[in-house]
């Protein structure tokens, strides 16, 4: 289903300790933070919870484009304009921080520097999504998805347990949640995915690494200044 394992193996990424601001918002599920077409002046750092990003289309689909998960910072492209182009949400409950532009604007150079990387990882990460949309089998694209978001987890330090349903892994996907069901009874028997009512858990991320050819470098963050977003 996945293709042949090959021999690769990748050592797992260590991501620095971003601090963040001690002005803390405590948000529900479902609540949106940017929508579309307005304006947007504002990062923010996630502290506990994920965030989501998505387009709602005019025939009432949706296609997301990332999530942000504890220790991330999300909006670090949207400084550069003044209207967002998409929409923000939380997707769990989150405790989360804002940093505004005109805060930013006062920060030393090392916050230019970090926005920059932040922006750049983003945009490696939708690189990523476009290969899989454009040339990856169904069943490789959601096991890329999976094996993405378990790395991130671990990069924050924080549980490998994804708060994802069929229906959102398909609107990162292409797929219908049909066919993403589908995916998940093969992966369930195979051994691969455990499902609850809390969300997925890959159980041999090794393994699947190596069957699908998964590769995190690009999820690197070393090069992300540990203390950027520290509040004076």
């Amino acid at each position: 289903m996945f293709g042949p394992p090959n021999n690769l193996s990748f050592r797992p990424l260590v991501s620095p300790t971003v601090e963040t601001p001690r002005d803390v918002e405590i948000l529900p599920a479902r609540r949106k933070l940017l929508q579309e077409g307005r304006r947007c002046d504002e990062l923010f750092v996630v502290h506990r919870g994920w965030l989501v990003a998505f387009r709602q289309l005019p025939d009432g689909g949706r296609q997301i484009f990332n999530f942000w998960l504890p220790g991330e910072i999300c909006g670090a492209e949207l400084i550069a304009i003044r209207t967002a182009p998409y929409c923000v949400a939380t997707m769990t409950a989150c405790h989360l921080s804002r940093l505004s532009r005109e805060i930013l604007a006062k920060r030393e150079a090392d916050t230019s520097i970090a926005l920059a990387a932040l922006a750049c990882r983003t945009s490696l990460i939708l690189r990523e999504r476009i290969v899989g949309l454009g040339r990856r089998s169904a069943p490789v694209r959601v096991a890329h998805l999976l094996l993405e978001l378990t790395h991130r987890c671990r990069n924050g330090a924080g549980d490998e347990l994804l708060p994802l349903t069929q229906l959102e892994v398909a609107d990162s996907t292409g797929l219908t949640a049909t066919y993403v069901n589908r995916i998940f009874r093969i992966m369930r028997d195979r051994g691969q995915l455990e499902v609850s009512r809390e969300g997925l858990r890959l159980l041999d991320a090794a393994r699947l690494t190596r069957e699908v050819r998964f590769n995190p470098a690009y999820l690197d963050q070393a090069s992300i200044p540990a203390g950027a977003f520290v509040t004076a």
